[in-house]
Parts: C-alpha cells; sequence; structure tokens
C-alpha cells in the first residue's frame, strides 16, 4: 500500500470525502500492479480507470466549492486541469511505448494527490464551515 486513508484527509463532505478513499484505492491498485509486474495492457487500464474517475470527482468538487462560492474555485480548477493534463501525458506515452512506468510516476501522482487534498481541499472545507 503506498498511501493509507486517514482522517488528516477528510474535509467534511461525505461524498467527498468518500471519492478522495476511492481515488486512494485506485493508486494503491495502480501501484500493487507495478509491484506484481502487472500486464502492459493492465496498468494502461489503471491509470486510464484513475484519470477517469478524478475528472468525475474533480467536477463533482468544482461544483460544491460553487455551492458554497468559494473564492478560490478559479486557482483550484487550474490545478486539477494541470494534473489532468500531466497524468494523460504519462498515459499517452505510456501507450506508446516512450514511458515505462516507474516508481517516479506514482510517486508524482501519490505526492499531488496527498498534497492537494491536505493543503488545497482543506481550504474550501474551512471556506465552508464559516
Amino acid at each position: 500500500m503506498i498511501v493509507k486513508w486517514s482522517t488528516d484527509y477528510q474535509v467534511n463532505n461525505i461524498e467527498i470525502d468518500k471519492e478522495h478513499q476511492s481515488l486512494f484505492d485506485i493508486l494503491n491498485d495502480f501501484y500493487k500492479g507495478i509491484q506484481d509486474g502487472s500486464s502492459k495492457e493492465k496498468l494502461a487500464r489503471l491509470i486510464e480507470g484513475l484519470l477517469e474517475y478524478a475528472q468525475i470527482h474533480f467536477t463533482h468538487e468544482e461544483e460544491y466549492m460553487q455551492s458554497v462560492n468559494f473564492p478560490g474555485l478559479d486557482a483550484h480548477k487550474k490545478e486539477h486541469e494541470a494534473f489532468m493534463k500531466k497524468t494523460n501525458k504519462f498515459y499517452e506515452k505510456y501507450t506508446s511505448g516512450k514511458l515505462l512506468l516507474s516508481l517516479e510516476v506514482t510517486n508524482f501522482i501519490k505526492e499531488w494527490i496527498t498534497h492537494h487534498i491536505k493543503n488545497e481541499d482543506k481550504k474550501y472545507a474551512v471556506f465552508a464551515q464559516k
């Protein structure tokens, strides 16, 4: 397991917290796939799943931020877009044979998700509590 869910990641929104937990599960499955030497096709499907789920989650999160009139929505959206762009590049390079999946890729995704939740997502959580 590369990352474990804890209350440190809670943003006090049941649906978003569940989605964050699911992102952790997908990331851990991906990491396990690399460790187990899974086929290229299986790892590609895991990255696809991460991208699809992240897009759905980001949409829900942005809708929530809009509903509470969070002033940092535009900057937050830009972070989501940058993550999707970089992760899509990893996927394209991997599926075209120009990139070997490594812990470097996994660590980027892990670090981004954990940092983003603990720092950026906490901002709208605190704002919504006011």
